[in-house]
């Protein structure tokens, strides 16, 4: 449809708009994996987690890379446990939440997309156990 017949169409009836956003919150309401109070209060304690990790994470990045007394190897394997938990916060978590959420993988059926948040995902869990590893080890032998 064209953005010319689509204006007509609004034009000749201007209801479709409401109709059309009031189809697509019966649709997003229809296609919810859980009910209303668990719903809620999943979005409020997972926005909550996903804030404060990628506000403490962000400012770990940032006190370790601005001081150069800060940038010794110990504090290296905390600056990629950071890196890893910041991309954990921004990307594994809101998109575990939206799978939680919907009943569908909620950005939709494109294969290379599917694959690249997956590896993200995987990736950002797998080097965060690995510098708890390194970072226990380093402390092990010290």
């Amino acid at each position: 449809m064209s953005n010319d017949s689509l204006y007509k169409e609004v034009v000749n009836d201007p209801d479709k708009i409401f109709n059309e956003s009031n189809s697509l919150l019966e649709k997003y309401v229809q296609n919810r994996a859980i009910d209303e109070p668990a719903y809620t209060i999943l979005i409020v304690m997972y926005s909550v987690l996903i804030i404060m990790g990628a506000l403490g994470n962000t400012l770990v990045i940032i006190s370790v890379v601005r001081k150069p007394a800060m940038r010794t190897p110990r504090n290296m394997f905390i600056l990629n446990l950071a890196v890893s938990d910041l991309l954990l916060c921004t990307v594994t978590m809101p998109l575990t939440l939206m799978e939680i959420l919907t009943k569908y993988f909620p950005l939709g059926n494109n294969e290379f997309i599917c694959k690249i948040i997956g590896t993200l995902q995987a990736m950002s869990t797998f080097v965060s156990t690995i510098s708890i590893t390194a970072i226990a080890l380093d402390r092990y032998q010290v």
